[in-house]
């Protein structure tokens, strides 16, 4: 295998019309390459070192990861390594993902009701394990559907795979460098973190928790980043685009005077916060998201 190689779905289903392919391979060491296609892997035996994007990590039974569109890996050092290989394309979960090449948007797209709790995270790229079994018990159900190929097949595979990327994002919020809603850090930080979330619209709130409350701007942005791990900016960052994407889903609030509910007077600067974190504009969003009425 070289540099350079990219391993096409329609080679490995032996059909062009397949939109995914699933089953075991024994995997011995292999050079680097990419995928046309998203891949999910999981390790039902043995073990190996893999490199993805860069990161070098040793995987054994029990782990599992979902690699990106283009993403290039390897794996070294293959002891008796055996996997489950999953690979789709984004159309197979929603007919409107066909030129969709990033997990992250798919993932936006596939569970937006639930876009509060894993705003900024992603499960791509990255290894988990599965400690109870459930994922691969789902795998399995999914392969079987697969060589069987009976009527309704690729709804009874969408939905299991539904189920797995459910789980993993639970891992992602779970392990993810800090749960707000169950902080126990020190009581100035909790002060803190209250404050901003009761005064995100304030344009100046971390300086006016720090008045009122008699630090120094300084000492707070560096306790906070030690606690957390996260900046209070970008925590302050967070909450506002949470809050405007529940007002653009529950409203018909203007985007601009949206932004200003949340804290942004600069509408150029709100969208491009917005995009960023959420990768989609405002407008976009609004389209997608289910319309969920505000509670006061």
């Amino acid at each position: 295998m070289n540099q350079s190689n990219t391993i096409l779905l329609r080679n490995i289903a032996g059909n062009d019309a397949d939109k995914l392919v699933i089953g075991f391979s024994q995997q011995e060491d292999a050079f680097i390459h990419d995928h046309d296609c998203f891949e999910l892997a999981y390790v039902v035996k043995g073990s190996a070192v893999q490199t993805l994007n860069g990161v070098t990590e040793p995987v054994s039974r029990g782990a599992y990861f979902i690699i990106d569109y283009g993403s290039r890996h390897d794996y070294r050092e293959c002891k008796e390594l055996k996997l489950i290989n999953c690979l789709f394309f984004p159309d197979l979960i929603d007919a409107a993902l066909v030129d969709c090449r990033s997990f992250d948007e798919l993932m936006r797209v596939c569970m937006i009701r639930y876009y509060k709790q894993y705003l900024g995270l992603t499960p791509v790229n990255r290894i988990f394990y599965d400690e109870d079994g459930k994922v691969l018990h789902l795998l399995e159900e999914m392969r079987e559907e697969y060589e069987s190929k009976n009527i309704g097949y690729q709804e009874i595979f969408r939905g299991k795979l539904l189920e797995i990327l459910i789980l993993t994002m639970r891992k992602v919020v779970q392990h993810t460098a800090v749960s707000m809603e169950t902080f126990t850090g020190s009581s100035v930080i909790q002060d803190a973190v209250r404050f901003l979330e009761a005064n995100y619209a304030d344009k100046a709130v971390l300086g006016t928790f720090c008045e009122k409350y008699h630090y120094s701007l300084q000492y707070i942005s560096r306790r906070f980043r030690q606690e957390t791990n996260l900046t209070a900016l970008s925590y302050l960052q967070k909450v506002r685009i949470e809050k405007s994407c529940a007002l653009l889903a529950g409203s018909d609030l203007s985007v601009r005077e949206i932004a200003r509910q949340v804290g942004y007077e600069d509408i150029k600067y709100f969208y491009r916060i917005f995009h960023r974190m959420v990768k989609m504009t405002p407008g976009e969003y609004r389209k997608t998201a289910p319309k969920v009425p505000l509670r006061y």
